[in-house]
C-alpha cells in the first residue's frame, strides 16, 4: 500500500507532504506494460497527481495533469481525486531511448520538450480551473 504523510509545523507556518508511490507505479507498470522510461514519466505524473489530489477539500473534487510534449511517448495523463484515488495513461507505453550521458533515463526525450503541462482542477463548480506551463525539460 502506498503511503502519504502530511504534517504541519507547530505554528502552522510550514506544511509538509511526502508520498511513497512505489506500489502505485508498480501497479501502473503491471497494468500498462510500460517500458522503463515511460514508467518513469507516468510514475512521476501519478505521484504528483496523488500529492495534489490529497490537497483537495472534497472527495468529489479532482485534478487532472496532462503532459503533451511532442515526444515519442505521446500524451501522458494522470487524474486524482480528493479521496486518494489516482489513475493514469500514456499514449505509447513502450518507448526505448538510450540513456542520457549521465546514465539516467531520458524522460525529457520520451515526453518531449515542445509542449505544455496542463493542470485542471475540477471543484464541482460551473467551470474547472485550468493552468498551463511550457515544458522546459524532462
Amino acid at each position: 500500500m502506498s503511503r502519504l504523510i502530511r504534517a504541519i509545523s507547530e505554528n502552522g507556518g510550514v506544511i509538509f507532504s511526502a508520498i511513497d508511490s512505489t506500489e502505485i507505479v508498480a501497479e501502473m507498470e503491471r497494468v500498462h506494460k510500460t517500458s522503463a522510461v515511460t514508467s518513469a514519466a507516468l510514475g512521476r505524473l501519478l505521484t504528483a497527481g496523488a500529492l495534489m489530489g490529497a490537497m483537495l477539500k472534497s472527495p468529489d473534487n479532482s485534478v487532472t495533469l496532462r503532459v503533451s510534449g511532442g515526444g515519442p511517448a505521446g500524451l501522458v495523463l494522470a487524474v486524482a481525486d480528493g479521496a486518494g484515488h489516482v489513475k493514469g495513461w500514456v499514449e505509447n507505453p513502450v518507448v526505448e531511448l538510450p540513456l542520457r550521458a549521465d546514465g539516467k533515463l531520458d524522460v525529457g526525450g520520451a515526453v518531449g520538450r515542445d509542449g505544455t503541462l496542463s493542470v485542471i482542477r475540477d471543484l464541482g463548480m460551473k467551470e474547472p480551473y485550468i493552468g498551463q506551463i511550457p515544458l522546459v525539460s524532462g
